[in-house]
């Protein structure tokens, strides 16, 4: 299996989103996330697909959808239509090096992070009023494994990376 690592960002309350978008604009944060998905195959949900609107350079993207007739505009886009072709995907078919990144939205996270072998989260601390959230997980399954601390735009952020335990 690949590595599969699942990159958020999320406040105190565990907020990930806002009216579709990010709850916040960290420049830090938008590099770090460039830097954790860069060169991946990256998935993501339609509507994480709309707040972007376009393949991000040097990834290969993935949605996932429901809507059958759903075109998202660029050939480069590879759409799948359940949750089993995309874990038959990632299971059967990206070789054992390939990395393989979550980037949202909270539904992708919840149902994929049984198969995730890495988390890279950014803490962002605050509240800010969001209306999407991380569903809680179990850490015991993860080692954490680096922790970088900053502030940035008038913002104290965490990265923490974990990776799962053997």
């Amino acid at each position: 299996m690949p590595v599969l690592r699942m990159v958020w960002a999320e406040d105190d309350r565990h907020a990930i989103g806002k009216d579709g978008q990010l709850p916040w604009r960290i420049p830090a944060d938008l590099k770090h996330f460039k830097n954790e998905t860069l060169h991946s195959t990256m998935l993501m949900g339609r509507a994480t697909w709309d707040s972007i609107g376009r393949p991000l350079k040097d990834r290969h993207t993935v949605v996932l959808t429901r809507q059958q007739d759903f075109d998202p505009g660029f050939d480069e886009v590879t759409v799948v239509h359940s949750l089993e072709e995309l874990q038959r995907l990632i299971r059967d078919e990206w070789a054992k090096d390939h990395l393989v990144t979550v980037a949202g939205g909270a539904q992708l996270y919840k149902a994929l992070l049984p198969m995730a072998t890495e988390l890279s989260i950014t803490k962002v601390a605050g509240d800010f009023d969001g209306d999407t959230f991380m569903e809680p997980i179990n850490f015991a399954d993860f080692i954490l494994v680096n922790q970088v601390e900053m502030q940035d735009n008038g913002h104290e952020i965490k990265f923490l990376t974990y990776k799962r335990k053997a």
